[in-house]
């Protein structure tokens, strides 16, 4: 592509190429104007014909050396500029027509080459002259042209209509982890460089067919100019005719064959598909890649051996030339299947008692009707998404997931699938393997028809719709996703719910031997005699089930060599550990509007629950348990309230000291609500409060307002945050 170009040219410049080809590739924009000015100059003041003979031959040389790169592309695109070049060989090429047109009809003669081609070429005669050029003006105005404008219009058009799905494609295997940001960036520069590359074709093929009206034009001006000069000049009829008619021929064809080259580039480029090939592998590759096509050709050539009148020598070589190149193709095709065909692997009896007994930390199984969509084989399964999202987890999370077994469970429905830990199902869901799932997010204008379900992540309203209907839903305002994204999107979200499980013992060692060599002195420190891999184990376990990201493991490390001589209590560390990552909790749950969205609790109900926790650290809050169960559902419903208000990240903010235990206690009812301590938010952060959890008379947890946001946003969080 573009990139690839801009290399070449970048290790050219840099490289052990000659002085003289650096200059030029160093100042190829002076070169290109200098070009347009000798265009301009042959224009305009009259050039000796041996000036004349050097232009011609660089139009010739440019266009072989135009096709010669044509064909060597793998890519249209990778030759963007063919547009731009076809203007300018285009003027390069009329330039040189009024520049012989002058010193044919001025001096009678137009240099050798010019000479030649009308002497030597068409044997010095006039009428032989004029029937090669109008064979080739045909072929290059009705046959290339036609065709070259035909497909560039087509091609232009279909480009266009495609650039929103492939758009859409490009977002969703950015959202999906297949590609990163830097390949999605390439890729929509890729899609612009195509509709702009295929819209310029498209307006450049009327230059060659302006070429070839210009070619024939001038052609006959030069006839009918000569013979009018010569007859002024005192010639007669014929000796004007013989002068001028083979200078006029001459030119024609001195300018219609490099424009003959460049339209067939033209085509060549136009029609190439973006195989990662060139045009000439291309052809090799699919005319040679099956023997029984070539087989049958050989037949038929040998049989027009016995056609009366055809010569038979060339038939034959040609029949037993194909026929043995046929059967080498032949014997390559059974030896690929002899390779491809797998040797009977041992029964699967011997298979060891021990493996048996192994337990699979995380695995995926799908019923018979899903195969095909964690099978290796196919371009966009499962298989493919989850490297990028084992590496995307370890970005956001800092944790490296184990290997995901991807098994097929006849005991299951057909469409469903099951998200094991352990062994354990944690997740489940059933898809259609050959819809789509589209959703609305608020904006659909028109429903359309399709099989009613639930969107198994989130639990969502949804339909079934048929591929056919995809661009449909997506004109409408549906999220159309395929059956791979949802499974890949449920995976992740299990994995964020059980990351603490996952973690064992051995990769909170992988995750010390890593900082050990970035921090040593640390590591030696404080892993090992202050706090032991177990129980550095506990506390990470607790922050990511917190969905707090481990991702600053020296932090956590440092936290845990302050406090560890105080208390190996685990609740402890895991708050201690909490107060260092601040700023990863903050970014967590910032909104959109830069704030943090929060429920409080009214002071008094936040003095009680203080007196009811006793000594921090102990986990119980020393409350009944309907009210333990009351105060729950009241958060729970300030939650919903506040979601329904149109927030997306909203949390608990309390004190220190109820938060590990208001945590536990929220956990069943709202498991989607962080608790956090006041210190847990970084100073300078912004905090809006929306509801206020208060007593009432009762003593019952009530909200503030019945939901309602509350109008005094930050009076319970400020002292809090500057302190």
């Amino acid at each position: 592509m573009n990139t690839e170009s801009k290399n070449t040219t970048g290790d050219l410049l840099t490289g052990p190429s000659p002085k003289g080809i650096r200059w030029l590739l160093a100042n190829n924009d002076f070169i290109f104007a200098l070009g347009l000015g000798v265009v301009l100059a042959t224009l305009l003041i009259p050039l000796p014909t041996a000036i004349l003979d050097i232009l011609l031959s660089c139009s010739i040389a440019i266009a072989l050396a135009t096709i010669v790169v044509v064909l060597s592309v793998r890519e249209s695109i990778e030759f963007s500029a063919f547009p731009s070049l076809l203007l300018f060989v285009t003027l390069f090429r009329l330039s040189l027509n009024v520049a012989s047109t002058r010193l044919i009809l001025l001096q009678a003669d137009a240099g050798r080459i010019i000479e030649t081609f009308g002497e030597f070429v068409v044997g010095g005669n006039m009428v032989i002259g004029l029937v090669i050029f109008l064979i080739l003006v045909v072929i290059q105005f009705v046959v290339i042209t036609k065709g070259s404008e035909r497909i560039s219009e087509v091609s232009a058009r279909f480009h266009l209509d495609a650039m929103p799905g492939k758009q859409m494609a490009i977002d969703a295997d950015l959202s999906s982890g297949l590609i990163g940001e830097d390949q999605a960036r390439d890729r929509r520069e890729k899609i612009v460089q195509e509709s702009e590359f295929y819209g310029s074709m498209d307006g450049a093929s009327k230059f060659i067919r302006g070429d070839a009206i210009a070619g024939l034009i001038i052609t006959a001006v030069n006839l009918i100019g000569g013979l009018a000069v010569g007859m002024g000049k005192g010639m007669s009829l014929g000796e004007a005719g013989e002068t001028y008619s083979i200078l006029a021929v001459g030119d024609g064809l001195v300018t219609q064959i490099p424009a003959l080259i460049i339209s067939t580039a033209s085509g060549f480029l136009i029609s190439k598909a973006s195989t990662k090939k060139s045009v000439g592998q291309d052809l090799t590759r699919q005319m040679l890649s099956r023997s029984r096509p070539l087989t049958i050709a050989s037949f038929l050539m040998g049989a027009m051996v016995f056609v009366p009148g055809f010569p038979k020598v060339p038939f034959i070589v040609l029949a037993l030339g194909t026929g043995l190149l046929a059967r080498r193709l032949s014997r390559n095709e059974r030896e690929a299947l002899e390779k491809k065909t797998p040797k009977r692997q041992a029964e699967p009896d011997q298979t060891s008692v021990e493996e048996l007994l192994d337990v699979d930390r995380l695995s995926i199984q799908v019923g018979s009707g899903l195969i095909k969509t964690v099978d290796p084989r196919q371009k966009n399964s499962l298989s493919h998404r989850i490297g990028p999202l084992r590496r995307r987890f370890a970005q956001e999370y800092g944790v490296i997931l184990p290997l995901v077994r991807l098994r097929d469970n006849i005991m299951l429905k057909p469409n469903t699938y099951e998200i094991r830990l352990y062994n354990h199902v944690i997740s489940s869901g059933s898809l259609e393997p050959d819809k789509y799932l589209a959703m609305d997010p608020g904006t659909v204008q028109k429903t359309i028809p399709g099989q009613p379900a639930e969107e198994p992540v989130f639990n969502l309203p949804a339909l079934w719709i048929d591929s056919e209907q995809k661009e449909q839903a997506e004109l409408q305002g549906y999220t159309v996703v395929d059956p791979e994204s949802i499974l890949v999107t449920h995976l992740a979200e299990s994995l964020k719910r059980h990351a603490h499980e996952l973690l064992s013992r051995d990769d909170v060692q992988g995750m010390v031997d890593r900082l050990s060599k970035k921090e040593p002195t640390l590591v030696s420190e404080v892993v090992g005699k202050l706090v032991s891999i177990g129980l550095l184990q506990r506390v990470l376990q607790n922050l990511l089930k917190d969905r707090i990201p481990i991702r600053d493991f020296r932090q956590i490390v440092e936290a845990l060599g302050d406090s560890a001589e105080k208390s190996k209590d685990i609740r402890f560390l895991t708050e201690m550990a909490r107060k260092a990552l601040v700023r990863t909790i903050t970014e967590q749950y910032i909104d959109t509007d830069g704030k943090i969205h929060t429920i409080v609790l009214d002071p008094a109900l936040e003095h009680e629950l203080c007196n009811a926790a006793g000594e921090a650290g102990k986990g119980t809050l020393a409350l009944t348990p309907q009210r333990a169960l009351g105060l729950a559902q009241q958060i729970a419903n300030a939650w919903k309230s506040a979601m329904e208000g149109g927030h997306d990240k909203i949390v608990l903010l309390c004190e220190s000291r109820l938060r590990a235990d208001l945590a536990d206690m929220l956990v069943r009812q709202v498991p989607q609500l962080p608790v956090l301590a006041y210190e847990e938010v970084s100073i300078g952060t912004g905090v809006e409060s929306l509801t206020t959890i208060s007593l009432n008379p009762q003593g019952e947890g009530a909200i503030d307002g019945a939901g309602a946001p509350n109008p005094v946003p930050t009076a319970m969080a400020a002292p809090a945050l500057t302190g």
